[in-house]
């Protein structure tokens, strides 16, 4: 969760834009836009710290885990350990592995995939509470 600060003006921003600002529009488009972002700043207050520091450390030491396999170790360790380069050797690697029919393309499968897709999970439990409002509906109302 964000500071108590940054979520009161973010609930603020949320309440000014359903409440003033949307009643006043008649467009129809820009009454989607406008409930687009009662959505966002309704996901700004509520949305929890970024995941990446703790994701990119997860993903460094599964590539490090996997040293000696061919596709990882053309790749790892990176140039740099910033979580562009991370992220980078990990899309990199499995893109190698998925036309792999052989143990080191099961081994990157078993071991950095479930990782990946996990944190996209994550994302979607987060995230998925925006789909309405970019649907240009309010759910609450």
């Amino acid at each position: 969760m964000r500071e108590p600060a940054d979520s009161d003006m973010w609930r603020s921003v949320e309440a000014t834009v359903r409440d003033v600002l949307l009643p006043s529009v008649a467009d129809d488009w820009a009454r989607v836009i406008a409930v687009q972002l009662v959505g966002m700043a309704r996901y700004a207050a509520t949305r929890p710290p970024d995941p990446l520091p703790g994701r990119v450390a997860e993903l460094r030491a599964a590539l490090d885990e996997l040293a000696g396999n061919p596709i990882v170790d053309g790749r790892w360790p990176a140039a740099s350990e910033d979580a562009a380069d991370v992220l980078s050797a990990v899309s990199a690697v499995l893109g190698d592995a998925v036309s792999r029919d052989d143990a080191a393309g099961d081994d990157v499968r078993a071991r950095v995939r479930p990782i990946v897709s996990r944190h996209l999970d994550e994302d979607l439990a987060v995230t998925g509470m925006l789909m309405p409002y970019f649907r240009g509906q309010l759910p609450d109302a």
